[in-house]
């Protein structure tokens, strides 16, 4: 089983549907598994909502952390594959940047940063273009820091004797002896000469703080002087041009004008600023504030979708959010084929049984991969929750037999072990109704008719139904926050084998011709009808599109 242009390690993410039942998280875990095990390393399972008493139990059970949640698959710049740059303090040579940026992996600018990497300002490939086009010049240094350490190291200067006594040139530039006599000499001052003779003099008659003596000479007896004496193999001319290289980064960054990003930015978000923006290239900072990469306006042509498997769904309004920017690469799933539409052919296993575990444990033989003792309880959890531990009409004997072979592996007794977990995951005396509403509610589209749908297996029917004042209260509140047009809740009683319907909605009509329930009543008693998949999905889908029941059709 092999995904087409999906690299090994590349991060796919496998997750079911909003509000997660036990089939939903637990296919998810062994479908993320069975992906590792045939060479994916990056599959990782996920959850869209938090896990309900059910599921929580069986994961614990069997020992299996419960998988990270997933608010959006919306890329996030810390998806994309940022440029890293190499950094600068502000102190450092322009030499240096022009040497990072010609070698650079594509980034066209260095940030300039600070000891604990916050970004400073930038170094643009035109400013230091600039500068090396730039004739230097006795003026250089009051236009310009150099820092004094930089300038002698850009030269290969050697040190004859003295010292310069500031970090960084203070004073002024002078070549040769273009001073005149009223001009006053300090001890800040630099002067750059090529003949021995003019050294001896500038250094013992002036004040000058430094003195660069050029064409290679090393002359004896200026050891003594109280400047700095430095010697330099280029000629006067060369040394002159190569100052400017010698000017700190800090000096030419651009500071007022930068535009950063966070990596926690939305791609789609940050696209149209770097479209109209004149730069092509952006910081991306962490949340500490410091530099996370940088971004250019090649990642919005390269960048594709995150790569997604649909697990247990198939509809994108029970799926995550930003699914449309998604790359939908797989969908394993046993519901009906809804609004999924994607612009590539991909995988689907979609097959009529009662669990997608089911098919997963199928595909695990069929990949002659051995499943774990966690895992096979994990998928056993799945099949008896979605067959009512096979109960349900959706239930196949396909279900059944993975059951058995699962519980076998997983070294339980199916009837005890479902027991224990139904009766965990039913217990609601400290459940809120609004938790009960939310935990496994599903939004249907019936023609022009949207509903949400609810529903409760539990083995306490009556605890339940001695709040049922309190249910209709907020159900009606969330009728009348949402969009829709029927909201419904089953409360499946696994002892009975049937189902309490509880409506309200302006579309309650629909009840009447489905199952009987007067428009004036809101609540009846289905015997027999436990799956909200089989037994009231497709009955109101064909009354809502036809307006007749399939029975009367025919």
């Amino acid at each position: 089983m092999s995904l087409n242009n999906v690299p090994a390690h590349e991060h796919l993410h496998i997750f079911g549907h909003k509000n997660p039942d036990t089939d939903s998280i637990c296919s998810a875990i062994a479908y993320a598994h069975l992906k590792r095990e045939l060479g994916f390393r990056g599959a990782k399972a996920y959850r869209l909502g938090e896990i309900n008493k059910e599921t929580d139990f069986a994961l614990k059970h069997f020992g299996i952390k419960k998988p990270p949640i997933l608010h959006d698959v919306r890329l996030k710049l810390r998806d994309l594959e940022l440029y890293q740059p190499d950094t600068l303090k502000e102190s450092e040579p322009v030499k240096k940047a022009w040497d990072m940026l010609i070698s650079s992996d594509g980034s066209r600018i260095i940030p300039i940063v600070s000891e604990s990497k916050a970004v400073k300002g930038i170094l643009a490939m035109g400013d230091v273009t600039r500068i090396f086009m730039e004739v230097s010049d006795e003026d250089v240094v009051k236009r310009h820091e150099i820092l004094y350490r930089n300038l002698v190291d850009i030269l290969g200067g050697v040190h004859v004797g003295g010292e310069y006594k500031y970090e960084k040139l203070e004073g002024s530039l002078y070549v040769g002896t273009n001073f005149g006599e009223e001009t006053v000499i300090t001890d800040k001052d630099v002067v750059i000469t090529g003949k021995v003779d003019n050294a001896w003099r500038l250094a013992y008659e002036y004040n000058f703080g430094c003195i660069i003596l050029t064409n290679g000479v090393k002359p004896k007896g200026l050891e003594g002087a109280k400047c700095a004496v430095v010697c330099v193999d280029y000629s006067v001319f060369k040394a002159i041009s190569l100052v400017s290289q010698a000017i700190s980064v800090g000096s030419l960054m651009n500071v007022g004008n930068v535009v950063t990003f966070s990596e926690n930015n939305y791609l789609d978000d940050v696209s149209d600023v770097m479209r109209v923006s004149k730069h092509r290239n952006f910081p991306v900072l962490d949340k500490t504030g410091a530099l996370y990469g940088i971004v250019s306006r090649r990642h919005l042509m390269a960048s594709g979708g995150k790569k997604v498997i649909l697990i247990d769904h198939n509809e994108r309004s029970q799926s995550v959010e930003g699914l449309e920017q998604a790359e939908i690469v797989e969908i394993i799933d046993h519901h009906r084929v809804a609004d999924i539409q994607t612009e590539s052919p991909l995988y689907i296993r979609s097959e009529p049984v009662g669990c997608t575990a089911t098919i997963i444990a199928r595909m695990y033989r069929e990949n002659r991969v051995a499943i774990p003792k966690e895992i096979a309880g994990a998928m056993l959890s799945a099949i008896l929750s979605d067959t009512l531990m096979f109960s349900s009409p959706t239930c196949t004997p396909s279900d059944k037999a993975a059951a058995e072979a699962l519980a076998t592996i997983a070294e339980v007794d199916i009837m005890d072990y479902g027991r224990a977990m139904f009766k965990a995951g039913t217990a609601v005396e400290k459940t809120s109704v609004e938790q009960m509403l939310a935990m496994d509610r599903k939004r249907f589209t019936f023609g022009k008719t949207t509903a949400y749908i609810s529903q409760i297996n539990t083995l306490d029917f009556a605890g339940i139904a001695s709040r049922v004042d309190e249910i209709f209260r907020k159900m009606r509140a969330f009728y009348d926050k949402n969009p829709c047009d029927l909201v419904m809740l089953m409360i499946t009683d696994i002892v009975a084998g049937g189902s309490e319907i509880l409506a309200v909605g302006r579309a309650k009509d629909l009840l009447d011709t489905a199952f009987g329930m007067k428009i004036s009543e809101d609540h009846i008693f289905l015997p027999g009808v436990v799956s909200r998949k089989k037994q009231i999905v497709p009955v109101l889908t064909q009354i809502a599109t036809t307006g007749i029941r399939e029975e009367e059709i025919c």
